[in-house]
């Protein structure tokens, strides 16, 4: 069965964006298919297309908090979320899940049945929850204010205290430098520094990586 249905493809990595409009394409015939490259250009789009599928990854796009991202599924409530991404905390999946009624949440390494399965349910308007997701959604509640950081972000943070760069953490991670420079702006925010010298010297202070290892 084909779903004639607005797609808004909102995911920076082209790879990721190819894969995901091949298997669209299988399932949506000749849909209208929008990309969106930034946070205000969704908005634009959705505007001219309230009712559209969207394909997004929260984490490649300049939200500042997920109370942006709930904010925008109400403004926008006619339209569909499909979030596809490789790193949402479980804290994340909670306040989506529980603070929108319109979106979905699925893993870009989930297994292909699950996202073809995320995808025609989102396609039809039903919310689908992959299963790494009920997973996080019913971890306890652990408050952590000394470390805000997702276990993806540490490991990045570790690697710029190392003093690899976007490049070459992209190459040990496997992630693109877009991605790498993502995740360095959300820790940068997050930890409240403008530096490596202070990233470092936090991530020392936090016991997230040996002060022998490093030079400060």
């Amino acid at each position: 069965m084909s779903y004639k249905v607005p797609i808004i493809m909102a995911d920076n990595q082209p790879l990721t964006r190819a894969g995901l409009l091949s298997f669209v394409r299988q399932m949506s015939g000749d849909s209208l298919v929008q990309e969106a490259g930034s946070k205000a250009e969704l908005i634009r789009l959705l505007a001219q297309q309230p009712s559209a599928l969207v394909l997004l990854d929260y984490t490649l796009f300049d939200f500042t908090q997920a109370q942006e991202l709930v904010n925008l599924c109400a403004r926008f409530s006619t339209a569909h979320m499909l979030l596809i991404s490789a790193d949402l905390s479980s804290a994340f999946v909670k306040l989506i899940s529980t603070g929108t009624a319109n979106t979905s949440m699925v893993f870009k390494n989930s297994a292909r049945a699950e996202i073809t399965d995320a995808l025609l349910a989102a396609l039809r308007g039903e919310r689908y929850l992959c299963s790494h997701v009920q997973e996080l959604l019913h971890l306890p509640e652990v408050q952590d204010e000394n470390n805000p950081l997702t276990k993806t972000e540490v490991e990045i943070l570790k690697l710029i205290a190392l003093g690899k760069s976007s490049k070459e953490i992209a190459a040990i991670r496997y992630l693109s430098q877009h991605t790498v420079a993502s995740h360095r702006k959300n820790i940068f925010r997050k930890i409240e520094v403008n530096t490596v010298y202070e990233a470092t010297r936090y991530a020392v202070r936090m016991g997230l990586v040996d002060i022998a290892d490093y030079q400060i």
